[in-house]
């Protein structure tokens, strides 16, 4: 039963318009030059394969220092005749927010029923690889060095199963990544129950059957063996001695900051997955232990998106999930002794989010005031839903919460920014997959949606405050080369802050690798320090504001224990 006083909390923010000083976001789709249209299955959705939609990625392919974007496409389940499949697209930053289809010519133009996507240096050779999930085969693709691909056709990764949302991280510490993939179900689509058959209801609509009553598969785990290739080893390390669940999230993060990967699953109407690593060795699921696999209630949700990342500057992994409709997004605080506690409502996520079906989600600092803040992307599954009487629609805004301090018990609190945070915050689509990053270089991030058969949305970060920011670049070399996993801290202005290098977060999407801060009003940075993979250990002298600066391992000040404690 919640208190009164959280109820009230909660309604309050609700109807609290934006501030001065709030983030603002236009929608800079229409000139942009990206032209892409999503295709996922028939409109009306049939079967439960066509309704998951589809991830974006925002990725340096070229190595010119600015973000490209590669949308992963479904397919159709008829094409007219004469009419070219469904094809994944890559569009070349051009600078100023203005982008060219390059797809042609980059080896990526595969047609076949995508979803996500992830990127990190698979071979250590400098430039950033793909990693494609599919209605099986998934694919992985090796960058040529000049922002062309040459898919791996053996690379042992090939996932038959169909795949969602994945991510690399360095499991087994050898200096490569190693890669984590979630499986949806299994499901003959020539046997498959359909929506017009009528048999499956929602809210007393017919919709698609599923995933209740069908088979969930179970996830795969593959090895980095090098040179691109993978080998499987999801028995091995355990991820198939639990029962298989509905995947759609995926998380590589080190979880209990042991110094080990781990993983983070965020499963559709079961219990959430967490794989602890055994010294990298093997993983245990411990998600029940964590206080991660359900709600506070004890309930299994239905997990779509997953984000970390540490929310109060404590040094811990704070874990934020969407979920379907009629329930909350869930936000899983850190606590001390390594558990997770349930925070949603005290930190004001609980009512804003219960009528909304969430699917991507990250969290970042959307105004440079030195403070997280959490995007949703919302989207029902069903189009019907325009017909149920209990539903916003299929066609959903989505949410910017703003950190607004903290809660009387210490959480952050955050508000739903419904007023006065630019236009592009009032489109309605049924979206996915999201990812931020900077694509114009002005120093603020921006937003790429991904929308279930549509065209994308191109939020362009239009805020006017004076706030400061620093971005880092980091390159392993003792770590993998993208030093996937490793952390950035600082301090300035008596404020720690810390952000990791993450690979395939959201849903099925991957955001920029590069690590970005807020200042706010400060125009010097005090300390700066990194935390490889590796186990190294080193403080850097703290670059100018408004700089972006590459941090290679091994180029620092080695840190003893003693000093990093400080």
């Amino acid at each position: 039963m919640l208190s009164l006083e959280i109820i009230f909390a909660a309604v309050v923010a609700a109807v609290i318009p934006g501030g001065a000083g709030d983030p603002t976001f236009e929608d800079a789709t229409g000139r942009s030059g990206i032209r892409f249209r999503n295709a996922c299955g028939s409109p009306e959705k049939e079967f439960i394969f066509e309704v998951n939609g589809n991830g974006v990625a925002l990725v340096d392919v070229d190595g010119d220092a600015d973000l490209d974007v590669f949308f992963v496409n479904g397919a159709r389940l008829e094409s007219p005749t004469g009419t070219p499949p469904p094809r994944s697209e890559l569009y070349r930053n051009d600078g100023a927010l203005r982008f060219v289809d390059v797809t042609g010519a980059s080896g990526l133009a595969d047609s076949g029923w995508g979803c996500g996507c992830a990127a990190a240096d698979v071979d250590n050779d400098s430039d950033l690889d793909l990693y494609v999930t599919r209605w099986g085969p998934n694919a992985l693709y090796l960058n040529r060095g000049d922002g062309t691909f040459e898919r791996a056709r053996e690379s042992g990764a090939e996932d038959p199963g169909m795949s969602t949302s994945s991510s690399f991280g360095d499991f087994d510490g050898d200096g490569l990544v190693d890669l984590y993939v979630a499986n949806y179900v299994e499901l003959d689509p020539k046997t498959a129950k359909k929506r017009s058959d009528g048999t499956c209801l929602y809210k007393e609509v017919p919709v698609f059957c599923g995933p209740g009553g069908l088979r969930a598969a179970p996830d795969s785990l593959y090895i980095n063996l090098g040179g691109g290739r993978f080998r499987d080893a999801s028995e091995a390390w355990g991820v198939r001695e639990v029962p298989p669940a509905y995947a759609l999230g995926t998380l590589a993060a080190d979880v209990n900051r042991d110094g080990r990967m781990d993983v983070v699953v965020a499963n559709d109407t079961m219990r959430n997955y967490c794989f602890l690593n055994d010294g990298g060795r093997r993983f245990q699921e411990a998600g029940v232990f964590l206080g991660l696999a359900y709600n506070d209630y004890g309930v299994a949700q239905a997990g779509m998106g997953v984000a970390a990342g540490d929310l109060r500057g404590l040094g811990r992994c704070d874990i934020f999930i969407t979920n379907f409709e009629d329930d909350t997004n869930t936000l899983h605080l850190a606590e001390t002794g390594g558990l997770y506690s349930d925070a949603t409502y005290a930190a004001g996520l609980g009512a804003d989010s219960y009528r909304y079906l969430g699917w991507g989600t990250f969290f970042f600092d959307a105004e440079n005031d030195g403070d997280l803040d959490i995007f949703v992307a919302n989207g029902h599954v069903a189009p019907q839903a325009d017909q149920m009487r209990n539903s916003i629609g299929y066609r959903q805004k989505n949410h910017l919460y703003i950190r607004d301090g903290n809660a009387p018990g210490g959480e952050p609190r955050f508000r739903l920014c419904s007023e006065g945070c630019g236009g592009g915050l009032d489109v309605k689509k049924s979206s996915r997959g999201a990812a931020f990053g900077d694509l114009d270089g002005d120093g603020d991030p921006d937003i790429v949606v991904s929308n279930i058969d549509d065209v994308p949305t191109i939020l362009e970060n239009t805020t006017k405050t004076a706030n400061s920011w620093v971005a880092f670049r980091l390159r392993g070399v003792r770590s993998n080369r993208s030093a996937i996993g490793a952390r950035a801290i600082i301090e300035a202005g008596g404020k720690r802050q810390e952000r990791t290098v993450q690979s395939g977060v959201s849903f099925a999407s991957q955001s920029e690798l590069t690590l970005r801060f807020g200042l706010g009003q400060q125009d010097t940075i005090d300390h700066l320090r990194v935390e490889w993979p590796s186990g190294l250990r080193e403080e850097f002298p703290p670059p100018a504001a408004r700089t972006v600066t590459q941090l290679v391992e091994g180029s620092g000040r080695t840190i003893a224990p003693a000093e990093q404690a400080r």
